[in-house]
């Protein structure tokens, strides 16, 4: 069963109170003893005088009732006697009804001592006068000593007990108005539509829910950015698929009406052009798509990054030959890193192949990775047309192109580079290529070791 902030409060508060008040009432109960201890040794004092200064008046009657007083509940629980020293031994002059007419057995000559007595302990006190002629024994029943000490802690407790509801109500009170601005901030996302993230008011909250609100409004701040990227790249794209959709159509159509058969090829042909350029537009939205979903930390693991660049490098070498380019690389050996060595192979090899398509022709393309201060740094040049100073900031920009319409391509590569390298905790560069001609990429990832 889910329980209310309020009631989990309320429920702590008053079992924190009885808790106290239980506690200081069983305190209450030992020090109330503990007085009560000193105020039966004190009246078995005076009871001792009293009985001592009897013995000096001459009664010969042995046997004598303490008189009852109404509403004396310890009239019945005090014990005595009282004995004269003579030449012939020891002699009980006086003693309570209840009382043996020898000494208790245990029981001290002198000071105090306890007695056990059927089913009560008494507290004794044995003394003497100042002629050492008479000497007496008081006794108390216990049973007194622990009335009192229950009365005196009960009377203590009490106004703690009757005023528990009344804490109650003022704790239930009070927690229900502490928790209005809670209550306000779930009322107010209640009412929000799935378009509205703006951030939510925080100056009067009370320090507590601060945090939580500004972490809800750096997530609602993450979803209206996610959101707003969607509807971008959902726009871009549709707009990027509507051009080679229309040209594939058409070349399709002229296919369909033209009888010369050299034509019909040529739009053939067109229209496999058009549909490899959407495969690969689909392609790269798919790649995409999959690491905008993907986690900084998500499998990394220790790789040889020299390697995977070998590798990727001698897969796009036969396609470098068929367009011309000359590859010249200088890979520096086992230079292990964190991090998945997919994304990775694919961020190295939309490096190459960006290189292969805007290189010129019967031009280079230049691959290095070395070490530099900590870091593996992989570089890969080209001396294709380049890219304006101007907007070499813009590079990674999602379906922004700035080489000639006659080279084809969607935009998409470079961003998926720069989002792999995010992902990697990286540094990416463009800069000019070979000879201040082309584009140069270089990326700096660290070297584990």
């Amino acid at each position: 069963m889910r329980l209310s902030i309020q009631t989990r409060l309320l429920s702590l508060s008053i079992l924190s109170v009885l808790i106290v008040v239980l506690a200081g009432g069983w305190l209450a109960f030992r020090e109330a003893g503990h007085e009560v201890d000193e105020l039966v040794d004190g009246q078995l004092v005076q009871y001792a005088r009293i009985m001592l200064a009897l013995a000096h008046s001459g009664d010969e009657d042995r046997n004598v009732e303490l008189p009852l007083f109404k509403g004396s509940r310890s009239a019945r629980r005090m014990l005595f006697q009282i004995w004269e020293h003579g030449r012939e031994g020891d002699k009980l002059l006086l003693h309570s009804p209840d009382m043996a007419q020898s000494w208790p057995a245990g029981v001290a000559r002198t000071g105090y001592s306890n007695l056990r007595l059927g089913d009560s302990t008494w507290r004794c006190l044995a003394a003497a006068d100042d002629e050492n002629k008479h000497y007496v024994l008081a006794a108390l029943d216990m049973h007194v000593r622990d009335e009192l000490s229950r009365d005196i802690a009960w009377v203590n407790l009490k106004p703690y007990l009757y005023s528990i509801p009344i804490l109650a109500f003022l704790l239930a009170w009070g927690i229900h108005r502490g928790l209005a601005p809670l209550r306000k901030l779930d009322a107010d996302l209640a009412v929000r539509s799935p378009e509205r993230l703006g951030a939510l008011a925080d100056a009067e909250l009370p320090l507590e829910l601060s945090p939580l609100v500004a972490t809800m409004n750096r997530l609602f701040g993450r979803v209206a950015r996610t959101l707003d990227n969607e509807r971008r790249f959902t726009s871009d794209a549709a707009h990027e698929l509507r051009t080679p959709l229309a040209a594939l159509l058409v070349q399709l159509q002229v296919a369909q009406r033209v009888q010369d058969e050299s034509e019909k090829q040529a739009a053939v042909a067109k229209a496999l052009r058009g549909a490899e350029r959407m495969s690969h537009l689909v392609g790269q939205l798919l790649a995409l798509a999959r690491l905008d979903g993907a986690q900084e930390s998500a499998q990394h693991l220790e790789f040889d990054l020299s390697a995977l660049l070998e590798d990727a490098v001698r897969e796009m070498t036969p396609t470098a030959a068929e367009k011309g380019r000359h590859l010249e690389c200088r890979i520096e050996p086992d230079l292990t890193v964190l991090g998945n060595p997919d994304l990775l192979g694919v961020l190295i090899r939309n490096l190459l192949d960006n290189a292969l398509r805007y290189g010129a022709v019967d031009g280079r393309i230049n691959v290095q990775m070395t070490r530099e201060a900590g870091k593996a740094v992989l570089r890969v040049a080209d001396d294709g047309p380049g890219v304006a100073p101007a907007d070499l900031e813009k590079l990674g920009t999602r379906f922004q192109r700035f080489a000639p319409q006659s080279i084809e391509g969607v935009g998409l590569g470079l961003s998926i580079v720069r989002r792999i390298a995010e992902l990697h905790g990286a540094q990416l560069d463009f800069g000019p290529g070979l000879d201040r001609k082309g584009l140069g990429v270089t990326l700096r990832i660290p070297v584990f070791s």
